[in-house]
């Protein structure tokens, strides 16, 4: 099994100093695709820089100091992706990944109370028997509701670790969106209108800011109730 990569082949959404670390690793396959996530080791030593050496990643993550969505990791190849919540207690630091403006992930820190709200998109929907429906979420897992009004494109906010449910982010005109691709990633606007595709394909969506995207891109964060603020500065020089 490969491990291990040299650092021209390493995902392009991971950022790596140049001249460094000829050796990176491959992420373990999970929830996240291995191109849309990093591997803890280069978040703890190329991001966040808690240590120099590999070996050193190893061993505070063996000691169990790092947390992933209010989880325990220890395995320095477990693939962190967008939306997710590192935290080093130890620090009292939390960090959430996302896309900065040329479509990188890293880690944006956060406050204390922030990191305790996990934002997922749903990608699927599915009757479960009981009558229950079944969400497939963007971070490849699954979340059983009672609640029939959660459509695809729309945005659970789910507390950290229990899973409960804070708030529905609705995929509609008014919401705010970050936007995980095409020329605009990294940026966040409003969602002016929905055109349906008439095919197969994914619907477009026009936004007040003067531009157009596929659905696919735009993730809701703020709606109604509930309002994500994006932290406005990473959690690295």
């Amino acid at each position: 099994m490969i491990t291990k990569s040299k650092r021209q082949t390493i995902p392009r959404v991971i950022m790596i100093p140049r001249k460094t670390f000829f050796w990176g690793v491959s992420a373990v396959p999970g929830g996240h695709k291995k191109d849309e996530s990093i591997p803890l080791l280069h978040i703890l030593r190329d991001y966040l820089k808690v240590g120099d050496k590999e070996r050193e990643i190893t061993r505070i993550l063996n000691d169990g100091q790092v947390l992933v969505d209010g989880r325990r990791i220890k395995q320095r190849r477990y693939a962190a992706g967008f939306m997710d919540i590192v935290s080093i207690p130890a620090t009292k630091k939390q960090y959430r990944i996302l896309y900065d403006r040329r479509g990188k992930l890293r880690p944006f820190e956060e406050s204390e109370s922030s990191s305790q709200i996990k934002l997922k998109k749903v990608k699927g929907k599915y009757t479960i028997k009981g009558g229950k429906t079944q969400l497939l979420l963007h971070d490849g897992q699954n979340f059983i509701t009672t609640d029939e009004s959660i459509r695809p494109g729309d945005v659970i906010a789910v507390h950290v670790p229990d899973k409960k449910i804070e708030s529905i982010i609705k995929l509609q005109p008014g919401a705010k969106a970050f936007l995980t691709g095409g020329s605009h990633v990294g940026t966040q606007a409003v969602i002016k209108n929905i055109e349906i595709s008439k095919s197969s394909g994914s619907n477009l969506i026009h936004m007040e800011e003067g531009f157009s995207t596929i659905s696919d891109y735009v993730f809701p964060i703020s709606g109604g109730k509930f309002s994500y603020q994006v932290p406005e500065k990473t959690g690295v020089d």
